[in-house]
């Protein structure tokens, strides 16, 4: 079907009177697809050949490790194999990504282009400069809407579409110092952004150097001196001994002993990892009580939209690490009546162990939560503060530690396993505060980094902008115009000889 000036956005502003605008196919001299072949999902050897993934084209560069190794190796064309310098255009993705495109820089395995993939040539415009436009909000937003597909998971551009974009057309002469241009001050930005994710993965590494100086005592070790010579240390076996012990949950029972995972302050079986002579470690069932949570049944609006703040993991993911005081649900008195859910203290830490693993919060007043967490209710033995600083800080093992495929879970009985590195309570305390300043700060650093990252992206938009809009460049007056360059190129198109059905068939076919 014939695409229609209707599906296209409106021109852009006035631009150069040198400069012309039309389809983007004016300059198309070919444009070539794969195939879909039989496939094992590895990328190939040095022996083999490889069919390209649409994630080869997807990230900036093109990524000749996204591939699969051919199978169908009677149906190989040498072809449709990917050559340096190929300008590679995604026909099929989701809305974001559809229409993604690459020059592929160096090519070192024979790859075939597959059938989601096409090579496009051109001819009177430069293939950097197209690259560069189809990758402008402008360029974006022309191949969103000429996308075609009922669902955003997967769309598809056609030929005719691809022809149809429109598109500024400068003379060639200004389209190199465009191109020079932008790449020039791309340039510069990749280096500056470089450095900022250079200094985001210092932060993460001095993340985990202060939690383990921290959890190996290290952080207060002249205070924990200090208090021991004025006899004001209470050591945690005299504490220990001083509380009531807590019920062991019958339920479950613990599935091994063995040591699955040691580190400073957690454990799951018996642990190795030496601590200060003050500290001791406990199985965490010793010093805070396990309980489980429910979800009401939504069939009963009844028993929601109450006073009883209800946590879901998408609570805890957006709380990571922090005291919750709002959940996005509420149940009410009805609803913990007829569900197995409970009403818990302020101060219990809460842990996700399916769904999504190893977020923690912990509750700022009385709570209930899903069954998507293991709940922790402190004793006197253990500030809530020490928990949530111990599980924050081990999330990446806890996904590690739990079971499963798609769908991540660790059990209750896993937890019976788990051991934890206990101080002090006073010193449980100036560790979380001295912890959780520096931590604090890190965060602070952090969101700047992110923010700075994010203002690149838009500071490239900002430049591609200005590029198509005739404002990064001065033009020069003796530059052949645009106008003339499409007159050779549609004369040229109409002397043309047209290749007559059956030469057309037997292209096809070959």
């Amino acid at each position: 079907m014939k695409t229609s000036a209707l599906d296209l956005p409106a021109k852009a502003a006035q631009r150069p009177n040198q400069w012309e605008e039309t389809e983007l196919g004016e300059f198309i001299a070919a444009i070539e697809s794969g195939k879909s072949f039989k496939c094992l999902e590895r990328p190939p050897e040095d022996n083999e050949v490889g069919v390209a993934k649409v994630s080869a084209v997807t990230w900036g560069e093109y990524q000749e490790q996204e591939s699969k190794t051919c199978l169908d190796t009677k149906r190989i064309q040498e072809r449709l194999f990917i050559r340096e310098g190929d300008f590679l255009f995604s026909r099929a993705n989701t809305v974001e990504l559809v229409g993604a495109c690459v020059i592929a820089k160096s090519v070192a395995r024979n790859i075939m282009l597959s059938d989601k993939i096409l090579r496009l040539e051109f001819s009177g415009m430069l293939p950097r400069f197209v690259l560069f436009y189809l990758r402008s909000k402008q360029g974006r937003r022309q191949i969103e809407l000429l996308s075609t597909g009922n669902q955003q998971s997967m769309r598809n551009i056609g030929q005719e579409r691809i022809r149809a974009i429109q598109i500024p057309v400068p003379p060639l002469a200004e389209q190199r110092r465009i191109v020079a241009k932008i790449e020039e001050l791309f340039s510069e930005l990749d280096k500056g952004m470089e450095s900022l994710k250079t200094a985001r993965a210092q932060l993460k590494t001095y993340r985990h150097s202060l939690l383990k100086v921290a959890f190996e005592g290290r952080l207060t070790e002249q205070w924990r001196h200090k208090a021991k010579q004025s006899d004001k240390l209470i050591f945690v076996r005299q504490t220990l001994e001083s509380i009531p012990p807590l019920p062991r949950p019958n339920r479950w029972k613990t599935r091994s002993k063995d040591v699955i995972y040691s580190h400073p302050c957690l454990a799951v079986g018996n642990p190795k990892t030496p601590l200060p002579k003050e500290w001791q470690w406990v199985p965490l069932v010793d010093v805070a009580r396990m309980e489980s949570g429910h979800t009401p049944s939504r069939r009963r609006p009844e028993w929601w939209d109450g006073d009883i703040p209800w946590i879901g993991i998408a609570d805890a993911r957006t709380n990571n690490g922090k005291i919750i005081s709002e959940t996005a649900q509420y149940t009410n008195e009805e609803g913990l009546k007829n569900s197995a859910a409970r009403l818990l203290p302020q101060g219990t830490v809460c842990v996700s162990r399916t769904a999504s693993v190893g977020y923690v919060v912990e509750m700022g007043f009385d709570m209930a939560t899903s069954q998507d967490f293991v709940n922790w209710v402190p004793s006197q033995a253990v500030t809530s503060a020490w928990l949530r600083l111990i599980f924050g800080a081990h999330k990446e093992y806890l996904l590690r530690f739990s079971r499963g495929t798609t769908h991540r879970t660790i059990y209750f009985p896993e937890w019976l396993s788990v051991h934890i590195g206990l101080p002090p309570l006073e010193e449980q305390r100036r560790i979380v505060e001295v912890a959780e300043a520096r931590l604090s700060e890190l965060e602070a650093l952090e969101r700047t980094i992110e923010q700075s990252l994010g203002q690149s992206d838009a500071l490239r938009q900002s430049i591609l902008k200005c590029a198509f809009e005739g404002k990064l460049v001065p033009q020069n007056p003796d530059d052949e115009p645009a106008s003339e360059l499409l007159k050779r190129i549609r004369q040229a198109q109409a002397n043309a000889p047209k290749p007559g059905r059956r030469k057309r068939q037997a292209e096809a076919s070959a």
